[in-house]
């Protein structure tokens, strides 16, 4: 009789431990709470009369396992808001939870401690396994996981060369929505003409 007592007991303490892990991980409030780490050699070459920071390196993890990594030359803290950092020759890497990685390089990016909102600009080229996109500016909402590429927008990729206006992604379901202004069509052509 209280080996049939200890083992339902038991059965029991397995039955609320799996209850509370599966709560944590599903129906917890902060889910969508993003982790982010700076390393103190980071601020080895923090200079206080302008703010600036060589080398520097931003790495948030979110409750999903994705990975958003952006590196600069140098950052400098903005004088109007001490939440945001422009940064020069910036480089980012975003690994999607068992899903492949997409790279974004730009001339400098306007990035958010807070949210982890950034604003690339200049020169901005975001490659995708075999695909490539080269803008002016590239918004990234990492928390959202939604990508607006926009001004002078090319995309490649094996087969195709288009040119428009705007391009917006969905990180997670990787469908893309692909816009022109003044009702202008989307040009396309096939890679025999440019290549």
């Amino acid at each position: 009789m209280r080996v049939k007592i200890l083992i339902q007991l038991v059965l029991f303490i397995f039955f609320l431990i799996t209850i509370f892990f599966f709560y944590f991980k599903y129906f917890s409030s902060d889910k969508n709470e993003v982790i982010s780490t700076i390393p103190e050699e980071n601020f080895k070459d923090f200079n206080q009369e302008n703010n600036l920071i060589k080398d520097l390196d931003y790495l948030s993890t979110d409750k999903n396992g994705n990975k958003y990594l952006i590196t600069s030359e140098y950052g400098e803290i903005s004088s109007e808001n001490s939440n945001i950092i422009l940064m020069k020759n910036v480089k980012a890497r975003i690994e999607l939870f068992e899903k492949d990685t997409i790279y974004i390089k730009s001339l400098s990016a306007k990035y958010d401690t807070q949210n982890f909102e950034t604003n690339f600009s200049q020169n901005v080229k975001l490659n995708y396994i075999d695909h490539e996109i080269t803008s002016e500016n590239l918004d990234l909402s990492f928390k959202e996981s939604f990508v607006w590429v926009y001004t002078s927008v090319v995309y490649i990729d094996p087969y195709y060369k288009l040119f428009a206006d705007k391009i917006e992604i969905d990180l997670l379901t990787k469908n893309s929505k692909i816009f022109m202004n003044n009702k202008k069509k989307v040009k396309i052509i096939r890679k025999t003409k440019w290549q």
